[in-house]
């Protein structure tokens, strides 16, 4: 299935729409990294940190654990909006404005987390999302004509996301830690 796509596409849009996003999980990914970087051999793995911490010293802070866990709710609601991008393609709605997929997996991934300042610069982030023909482009590395290679990588893509998400999920409920 295929759908029209014409038009030029300004790409820097999407970047400067989400900036905040980008940040934090930046930082979050530098945290993440710093404690790695403290034994390298110790923490192969992110739930080599979860682990450590969780059976450390009950009242030090968590900084690994909680970087993890804020990471892990910025993929899922990434996770979730491409589910909905690559649904409305399936069914062959090829729907341009993604507003409503970025709102429907904030609502369900991340608004619960976020008080009332956080919730509003994300309404005024999505004044900026792109549309569905600029994510196309933004995601094919500029070239126009190939949806639906695209929406192949973003079936594979999501498989191997979604088995990695449940990898953290699962590990944070066996420490009985906030999913």
């Amino acid at each position: 299935m295929k759908c029209r796509n014409s038009g030029r596409t300004r790409l820097k849009l999407l970047g400067k729409a989400f900036l905040p996003v980008k940040y934090d999980v930046n930082g979050n990914i530098e945290k993440l990294q710093t404690i790695y970087k403290t034994d390298e051999l110790k923490f192969k793995h992110l739930s080599s940190i979860v682990i450590h911490e969780m059976n450390d010293d009950k009242d030090k802070d968590k900084v690994g654990t909680d970087a993890l866990l804020w990471l892990k709710r910025a993929l899922q609601y990434i996770q979730v909006f491409l589910s909905y991008f690559v649904e409305d393609y399936v069914q062959g709605n090829c729907t341009e404005d993604l507003v409503p997929f970025f709102r429907k997996a904030y609502e369900e991934k991340l608004k619960q987390y976020h008080g009332f300042i956080i919730q509003n610069l994300f309404g005024l982030c999505l004044r900026a999302a792109p549309g569905r023909k600029q994510l196309i482009v933004l995601l094919s590395n500029g070239k126009e004509d190939k949806e639906g290679e695209v929406f192949d990588d973003l079936k594979n893509f999501l498989v191997g996301m979604t088995a990695n998400l449940d990898i953290i999920v699962d590990l944070y409920k066996k420490y009985n830690f906030e999913v």
